[in-house]
């Protein structure tokens, strides 16, 4: 029988030892992605399997991921022994150098500082390059924009509302509200005005009569030019919005169908945005996923003993906004069930699992059958502090139970006796 070799893994290269030296070096061309592709299992490994084919002795490997890539090339190999393990991984500067993969420990400890530096570059490209980091990057950017919208269109309406205060009341569309603002001043608006920014007759003709009995004052061709300004970037805005909301449609589709099609594109990203990432969120039980957004509710509630949240994120889900009071907590559970196992399918599977849809809407229409109407609970029992008065009666004890009636005065005579006369 031969004597036994020993398959070593080291960060630069693979080294095959006998009981005695090293037999064969396989050097890494790219040691970062080199070793990565070992532990995820998927390099490839004919040479090595070609030199330990030729051996008929025992063949005993330090990594469980190069024993699987090995065994599956038809390689019998055994992992060793944790105290062999433990020992080459303590004197790995000598490993290397008796491999030949560098010429002295100093040569070595450089060659293990650049691997490192290598995989942690590699490692922060990989997740900057992470598809669903950049949705979380968009959703973001749009929940910014509208914070910038609803702050631009509140002092566009307080600037114009100056000179045309009767328009605020009658548009709601900031879009439309917008377009008529470049139009110019109240007296050059027209009828053409108002349909170009989308308005039917029957309210042109309502804001043509508005115009001409309009109280608002005059206003300069200065402070006119900065409004229209306002009123440009307002609309630039809503392109971006309009965007942004396309790009996470599609890039949903692409990274994240089964949350897409479960929670849509706007929640589900948002909800990813929470947790962090999309393998994060598959890691989530259902019951964090549904409170997700309602964290500083759930710790009250954890503090106080109060009721706890129902929903997060999920009541702008549609299922959940458009459902009665008393189903919306039940509809959010059955969601965020289904949400969990499609997050984990879209990180480990592929493509759209059609059973998680058909699932989903049994259930929703099992909650709407049986939860037709609500269901009357106990209220919740408060212990409350007694007010003032009713302490001052719970003070005073029955004499027959041998305890005084601290009375007004009793309760002084009481204090002499325990704390003595009082010094002058």
């Amino acid at each position: 029988m031969g004597s036994m070799h020993f398959v070593i893994l080291t960060e630069v290269g693979i080294a095959v030892f006998d009981e005695n030296k090293c037999v064969k070096s396989l050097p890494f061309s790219d040691p970062a992605r080199d070793y990565v592709s070992i532990k995820e299992e998927k390099a490839s490994v004919n040479e090595l399997q070609g030199f330990l084919s030729k051996l008929n002795s025992g063949i005993f490997v330090n990594d469980a991921s190069l024993m699987k890539l090995l065994k599956k090339n038809s390689v019998d190999v055994e992992l060793m022994e944790d105290s062999k393990i433990e020992h080459i991984q303590s004197s790995k500067l000598h490993v290397l150098v008796d491999s030949g993969f560098a010429k002295d420990e100093a040569d070595a400890r450089s060659k293990l500082r650049d691997f490192a530096l290598q995989l942690s570059s590699s490692k922060v490209t990989e997740t900057s390059e992470s598809p669903d980091l950049h949705i979380i990057q968009t959703i973001n950017t749009l929940d910014d924009t509208d914070k910038i919208i609803n702050g631009l269109s509140s002092r566009l309406r307080e600037w114009y509302g100056l000179h045309f205060p009767e328009l605020d009341n009658l548009i709601d569309s900031i879009n439309g509200y917008s377009k008529i603002v470049l139009g110019g001043k109240r007296d050059d608006l027209t009828d053409k005005v108002y349909t170009d920014a989308g308005f039917p007759e029957t309210k042109v003709e309502m804001l043509s009569l508005l115009q001409k009995k309009s109280k608002g004052g005059a206003i300069s061709d200065e402070n006119l030019a900065i409004v229209q300004t306002l009123a440009k970037q307002i609309l630039e805005l809503f392109d971006l919005r309009n965007t942004l909301e396309k790009h996470i449609e599609t890039q949903m589709e692409l990274v994240a169908p089964n949350i897409s099609g479960i929670l849509g594109a706007a929640v589900g990203a948002r909800i990813l945005a929470r947790a962090g990432s999309l393998k994060k969120l598959a890691f989530m039980p259902a019951s964090t996923i549904q409170v997700l957004g309602a964290e500083k509710a759930l710790f009250r509630s954890l503090k106080t003993g109060s009721q706890p949240p129902k929903h997060g994120l999920l009541f702008q889900h549609a299922l959940v906004h458009a459902a009665p009071r008393w189903q919306r907590g039940k509809i959010a559970r059955a969601i965020s069930t289904k949400a969990a196992i499609a997050a984990r399918v879209d990180v480990y599977g592929s493509g759209r699992n059609q059973m998680l849809f058909e699932k989903l809407n049994v259930r929703i229409k099992e909650i709407g059958e049986k939860y037709k109407e609500p269901t009357e609970k106990e209220p919740m029992k408060v212990q409350q502090r007694s007010t003032f008065p009713y302490a001052r009666e719970q003070r005073q004890f029955d004499r027959n139970s041998g305890q005084r009636d601290r009375s007004k005065g009793d309760w002084k005579k009481g204090k002499r006796r325990k704390f003595g006369k009082r010094r002058r």
